[in-house]
């Protein structure tokens, strides 16, 4: 090939180059990461067509209930607060008016996980006597003591009793 060639080809690899940088960032093809640090909890999420990924939010913590329950929670305030500040006066940057209704879709449609992990209330005389049971049993497993399995036929018998009423 020939140096003018060489150039042309150049010139042509550069000019599509940046047609379809411009034409990806314009329609948001590409999937992007972000990450956001809001009042101390770092908010993952991804975004494509300029729509948040709803999975992708605080994906990185999915094996971590609790801690991925308190950054959803965060992720649903944070586009809260993100939109609120985007609907302030508009900039001139076309992006400004993409965030603004990427954020603001994302505060409506995001749904975070709520969960909380205590100990379990043991109320009725039912659930007790269903609980003991349940004890007596996985001690009686394997067990050919005839005091383990005599424990496990009285306290089953109090359960039964309450259940059938018999």
């Amino acid at each position: 090939m020939d140096p003018v060639s060489y150039l042309f080809a150049a010139y042509l690899s550069t000019v599509q180059t940046n047609v379809q940088d411009h034409v990806a960032e314009r329609f948001g093809t590409q999937i992007t990461p972000v990450e956001i640090e809001y009042e101390g909890v770092n908010v993952a999420f991804q975004y494509q067509l300029w729509r948040v990924r709803d999975k992708s939010v605080c994906g990185n913590l999915s094996q971590n209930l609790k801690a991925f329950s308190n950054c959803s929670l965060k992720a649903k305030e944070l586009f809260g607060a993100l939109c609120s500040e985007l609907s302030k006066p508009p900039q001139q940057n076309w992006k400004h008016g993409k965030f603004r209704t990427m954020y603001c879709n994302a505060s409506m449609s995001f749904k975070p996980t709520i969960a909380s992990v205590s100990a379990a209330l043991v109320g009725t005389e039912f659930e007790k006597a269903r609980q003991t049971c349940n004890a007596a049993t996985v001690a009686a497993m394997g067990s050919r003591e005839p005091r383990v399995l005599r424990d496990k036929r009285e306290k089953c018998g109090v359960y039964r009793e309450l259940k059938f009423g018999k």
